[in-house]
This record gives C-alpha cells, sequence and structure tokens, in this order.
C-alpha cells in the first residue's frame, strides 16, 4: 500500500467507505483497521450488485397500496353515530339528599 493510500485510509477510519479493488469489485463498508499491506472492513452486506433492493422496493410499494385499498373498500364495523353533547355540569357539593 502507497504512503498516500496509507494516510487516506487512516483519515477514514470507522466511517463508512467504497473501496474498489483492481478487478473493478467495489465493496462498501465500514472501514475498521489499516496496516502497511491491507485495509479491513466490515461489509455492510454480501450482496455486492445490490439486486435485493431492487425487488424489495415494488413489493414495498405493491403492499402498501394493497392496505389502503383494503382498508378504504372494507364494510365498517358500527355505523357512524353522531357526536353528542357534554352532559350538563354536575350541582355543586354538597349534594341534596333525596
Amino acid at each position: 500500500m502507497s504512503y498516500q493510500t496509507y494516510h487516506l485510509c487512516r483519515r477514514y477510519l470507522g466511517r463508512s467507505v467504497y473501496i474498489t479493488c483492481h478487478c473493478g469489485t467495489r465493496y462498501h463498508g465500514v472501514l475498521k483497521h489499516v496496516d502497511d499491506k491491507k485495509a479491513y472492513i466490515l461489509p455492510y452486506s454480501t450482496e455486492l450488485d445490490g439486486s435485493s433492493d431492487r425487488f424489495f422496493a415494488p413489493a414495498l410499494v405493491g403492499l402498501t397500496l394493497g392496505t389502503i385499498a383494503g382498508l378504504a373498500l372494507a364494510p365498517r364495523p358500527y355505523p357512524i353515530y353522531p357526536v353528542y353533547p357534554p352532559y350538563p355540569p354536575y350541582p355543586p357539593y354538597p349534594y341534596p339528599y333525596y
């Protein structure tokens, strides 16, 4: 590892980084340790191409729209009653005995 790369990695210890290898593979994770030959990261996931994000987003949108439509079309469990006015205030203490 070159002198410039080593000191660049030392500045970003404990932060989220992207590391691109010579072969073109790109890793995303937290930079944990740097020595004179290697940089060690804790990867966020084992998926390198991010294909799981493309599957999850449409499924979440479909689930949300289905829930909203189901709640809108579902029958109400009870009829909607008007709001009643509040009760009149109680008489002052002591209450009259009958």
